[in-house]
């Protein structure tokens, strides 16, 4: 009986985990949903950026002028002794290897620079990137947690004035970030990217236009515009990268809590069957026992009319 009642004990417990885990993987997805939609929308914007800036790039190509002419925000630093990096982690755990491998490959990116003399300087977003790096001792110049909604503009504003204000001071010579590619739910990818100086992504000829085709005029001037566009650019890059960032981390938290959801059906299943083998096993016990308690009263019992 004391076996019974702790497998009806661990039952239950299963149960109740089951409805925590099934829950969590319901808001990753509506979570996830919502993120990738959002997302969508600025890479539109973004490409659009793109092909203005790269249209002044081909057009500088043909004066002569390299890409640095048009901002300082292009201009390569040489040599390149700080770097600020970006690294973007979840608050809560539950999402599978999603924190550890967003870690490791800061941490991995860190240890290079470190070793051909760079300094690297870490703003953490994220609680468990915080944790992570503290063991480890790095040099921390800012860290935060996510907002309860996910991504803000909020959030967006203030990494990117914080880089871009230690990077036009020239505290740091270059801005990375380390971050999740999102893929799908089941797939996503550890990458570190440059945001500064801004890294233009090279096309095919096709999809830089042709300078000589038509003649752009700018007010009040180029470099003032230029600027502009690059200072969108660069919040439209941070936040897709924090969407991207927490859109991996909704995917590898929905497919964690709907693998831990089936191990619980599992252990359920299993936990019954053994409940109900050890529930027929006491009755049949019970059922012996009265049938052997009853053949001993009668064999006890004496004759009719027979002294005892």
């Amino acid at each position: 009986m004391a076996h019974l009642v702790e497998l009806r004990q661990r039952i239950t417990a299963v149960e109740n985990i089951q409805t925590i885990t099934r829950t969590l993987a319901t808001v990753a997805g509506a979570k996830l949903s919502r993120t990738r939609r959002r997302a969508a929308g600025l890479r539109v914007y973004a490409a659009a950026i793109r092909e203005m800036v790269l249209h002044q790039q081909a057009w500088l190509a043909e004066t002569g002028l390299g890409i640095g002419a048009l901002s300082p925000l292009l201009r390569q630093r040489d040599p390149v002794r700080r770097i600020a990096l970006v690294v973007l982690t979840s608050d809560r755990g539950m999402c599978g290897g999603y924190n550890l491998e967003a870690c490791r490959s800061a941490l991995q990116f860190w240890e290079r620079r470190v070793k051909v003399g760079q300094e690297v300087a870490f703003v953490l977003k994220g609680r468990k990137g915080a944790d992570y790096f503290r063991r480890r001792h790095a040099p921390v110049i800012h860290r935060e947690p996510w907002r309860r909604g996910g991504v803000g503009r909020d959030d967006v504003e203030r990494l990117l004035n914080l880089v871009l204000g230690r990077y036009r001071a020239g505290a740091v010579d270059e801005v990375y970030a380390a971050y999740t590619e999102y893929f799908s739910p089941v797939q996503r990818r550890p990458r570190v990217v440059r945001i500064l100086p801004v890294a233009l992504p090279g096309g095919t000829d096709a999809a830089i236009p042709d300078a000589s085709a038509e003649r752009w005029h700018h007010e009040p001037g180029l470099a003032a515009v230029i600027d502009d566009l690059l200072a969108v650019y660069l919040r439209v890059q941070v936040w897709d990268l924090l969407l991207e960032s927490y859109a991996s981390e909704q995917g590898a938290r929905m497919i964690t809590m709907e693998e831990a959801t089936e191990r619980a059906e599992t252990t359920l299943q299993e936990c019954r069957v053994l409940h109900n083998r050890l529930r027929r096993e006491a009755i049949t016990t019970d059922l012996l026992g009265v049938l052997f308690a009853s053949r001993a009263v009668e064999a006890g019992a004496s004759p009719a009319g027979e002294p005892r």
